[in-house]
């Protein structure tokens, strides 16, 4: 008999669309939680992103949305928001939403309403700047988030513009805070009977991975800057350029920079009172890296990797999604699986030394319709 998931039981709405709402919802959905996700008649702004799959769906709605029901509803019916006011009251034990600041209150569904009417649900708004201050009411994408946090203003190339993190981090980080916020939530409610309020914010998220940087400013009055992908005041750890390809290396500490000036046949590095500890190598970070970049023009990337971890030198190829999909440490760790069409990216969380699966594939618009409709 199959163990049953850590969420079994737990029954969720997910007013949410885009990235982060949906990928929070989906964390709780792997770990067993029982998902019914509202879209519009038109579908999640999602399903229209980028390359499509099927006629209803994108590749960036698959990603997000598996092991999910999904109803479709005109919320600018009067009677289907009393049909979801009352889903909700009858079903959930959570709702989720992000749709635009004051929309769920002005629909009747905000978490005033719903609490009255169901003491014991958890309630989780997701917005973009916040519940409180002069911006609470815009609406707001992973992107501007970025530029706003201060995030784009360290990321990149000191000589070249700002720039965004490849991938939509500031969404995907909360939506993972939207999933802690609801687990701490149920055990609150396993103490007291009641639930409760969680609030998340695209902002919030990006203020919490600005942490270093506000201590660096507060510290020493400096502003920090882009420094491509490297540290300021720290070297070497930074990309270099190798016969082929690149690598990273991050070499800090005395021991780990002197096994590295050996390995790069240069052991007189580690008599050059130039490069004597760690803060002086910071401060002659630009001679450094010069001195390493030169050496490791002379062989291939994965000569180096070979040669570099050998030696104990933490050190990274610096790889597509081509190469990271078929590296054997990304096979061994089973996260994903290839066997269809699109990759599907897995659960980051083993529990037991289990892995949460697919049970189901992202819905179609509206796919559930006829068993939540007809069953009221």
């Amino acid at each position: 008999m199959p163990k049953p998931l850590t969420l079994e039981g737990i029954r969720v709405v997910e007013i949410g669309q885009n990235v982060a709402a949906p990928f929070g919802a989906m964390i709780l959905a792997d770990l067993g939680a029982s998902v019914v996700k509202v879209e519009s008649l038109s579908g999640d702004d999602a399903r229209h992103y980028g390359a499509k799959v099927g006629d209803h769906s994108s590749i960036v709605f698959e990603a997000f949305n598996r092991n999910k029901e999904a109803i479709s509803l005109d919320l600018s019916q009067e009677s289907e928001r009393e049909w979801l006011r009352n889903f909700i009251v009858k079903n959930a034990d959570v709702c989720i939403q992000s749709l635009r600041p004051g929309k769920a209150e002005e629909m009747g569904l905000g978490s005033d309403e719903l609490l009255a009417l169901s003491p014991e649900l958890i309630y989780c708004n997701l917005g973009a700047y916040g519940s409180e201050g002069p911006l609470n009411e815009l609406p707001g994408y992973d992107p501007m988030i970025q530029a706003f946090s201060g995030i784009m203003s360290v990321t990149g190339e000191a000589d070249r513009a700002p720039s965004r993190v490849g991938v939509p981090f500031v969404d995907l980080g909360t939506g993972m805070w939207l999933a802690i916020g609801v687990l701490a939530a149920i055990n609150q409610r396993h103490q007291t009977g009641e639930g409760g309020v969680v609030d998340v914010s695209l902002f919030e998220t990006a203020l919490a991975w600005m942490t270093m940087q506000f201590g660096i400013n507060a510290a020493t009055g400096v502003v920090p800057k882009r420094a491509g992908s490297g540290i300021r005041g720290v070297a070497p750890n930074k990309a270099f350029d190798t016969a082929d390809g690149q690598i990273m290396i991050t070499a800090l500490n005395n021991k780990l920079f002197f096994s590295l000036a050996d390995v790069l046949g240069h052991p007189e590095w580690k008599d050059d009172p130039e490069l004597a500890d760690a803060r002086i190598r910071g401060k002659n970070r630009n001679r450094v890296n010069d001195m390493v970049q030169e050496v490791l023009f002379t062989r291939s990337r994965d000569d180096w990797v070979k040669i570099l971890r050998l030696a104990g030198v933490p050190c990274s190829p610096i790889q597509d999604t081509a190469e990271v999909l078929a590296h054997p440490q990304t096979k061994a760790m089973g996260m994903i699986d290839t066997s269809e069409e699109l990759p599907v990216v897995l659960s980051a969380i083993r529990i037991n030394g289990e892995r949460a699966g697919v049970r189901t594939k992202a819905p179609a618009r509206g796919e559930h319709n006829q068993k939540y409709r007809d069953k009221d």
